[in-house]
């Protein structure tokens, strides 16, 4: 009987544990705790996430940003003659819709000729005399002087182009249609010496041009943005550190463009240009090749998303710079 009575007494004090659980306050401590390990494991997954990303897109802009300079070196390969003052050739060119609208935003770098070959070129033993004239000496010289002008274009609210400012391509080659060697609206053959102002240095175009423009690359830092301007080492002239002619009345070899450049504005894209003629006297036998420098910096944080990854100052890319020596020369004095 004791038994029977010990084994019901254990069976409900058994029953009684069973049904125990946790409390109210309990569930709600395990909940509080398990928020804060989760929201912090959340926080940095984001975190992390936000600086993958952040860290790729610094990596493609410098990447799209060094591929540009080296097609622009490319390009400089190739001139016979870059202008000092690439505003003033700007100037012939701003009636070509085409051209970049000439504003406070655009900002002409670079203004050079280049030789481009010509390829397929028509037969030249039909059509008129002149015409025959004309294609048997391209057939013999094989190339056209073409000129190229680099701008920067700072955001203008153009939903394609988001990055702070963009680098437009222009270039006004010789013939509009090569079968027919119709020349280009506005193009003036440079080494045409029947035609008033067609030398290099004198050029002006014929009539308006009808040039072609295509953007280069977008992502490029803005010359009035401070979070991407990093002061240069060479404070208010940056181009004077490449010496001058060292004479007892030194001469400045170089000469900056864009003219607004300096160790604190507009150095984002700029060059330094080496004058052809460094005391302007056409009449001395001092001519020598040009080369330029040519600086260029990216960024990763387009027009209005500077703080979307957490970007600043610390995350602004470097400035590229290279040298180019170009090939030809005009009236060199051997």
């Amino acid at each position: 009987m004791k038994s029977a009575i010990f084994l019901y007494q254990y069976l409900l004090t058994l029953k009684k544990h069973s049904q125990k659980g946790f409390t109210l306050i309990e569930l709600l401590v395990s909940l509080i705790i398990s928020g804060l390990i989760i929201s912090t494991l959340l926080y940095v997954v984001v975190d992390l996430v936000s600086l993958d990303n952040r860290e790729a897109r610094l990596n493609q802009v410098q990447l799209d940003t060094k591929r540009a300079l080296d097609y622009i070196t490319n390009d400089l390969q190739e001139a016979v003659y870059i202008y000092q003052d690439p505003a003033a050739i700007s100037a012939q060119l701003t009636g070509d819709s085409r051209f970049p609208t000439p504003d406070a935003n655009t900002f002409p770098v670079l203004a050079f000729w280049r030789i481009d070959p010509v390829d397929n070129l028509p037969d030249c033993t039909t059509g008129s005399l002149a015409f025959q004239s004309t294609c048997q000496v391209l057939s013999i010289r094989r190339a056209t002087y073409t000129l190229v002008v680099y701008i920067q274009r700072n955001n203008d609210g153009n939903r394609n182009w988001p990055g702070q400012s963009r680098l437009i391509r222009y270039e006004l080659t010789k013939y509009s249609d090569i079968n027919t060697l119709a020349i280009r609206p506005g193009y003036k053959d440079p080494t045409d010496s029947t035609v008033a102002n067609s030398s290099f240095e004198t050029w002006t175009s014929d009539g308006v041009p009808s040039g072609n423009a295509a953007v280069l690359v977008d992502y490029i830092a803005s010359p009035d943005l401070e979070l991407n301007r990093a002061p240069l080492a060479d404070a208010g002239a940056p181009c004077s550190s490449y010496g001058n002619d060292g004479a007892t009345t030194p001469v400045n070899l170089y000469s900056i463009t864009p003219t607004t450049a300096s160790s604190t504005a507009n150095t984002s894209f700029f060059a330094c240009i080496r004058n052809p003629d460094p005391d302007n006297d056409p009449t001395t036998t001092n001519r020598a090749n040009q080369d330029v420098y040519v600086f260029l910096r990216g960024a990763a944080q387009g027009e209005g998303d500077s703080r979307q990854y957490g970007y600043s100052e610390s995350t602004s890319l470097p400035l590229l710079e290279t040298q180019v020596l170009v090939r030809g020369i005009i009236d060199k004095n051997l």
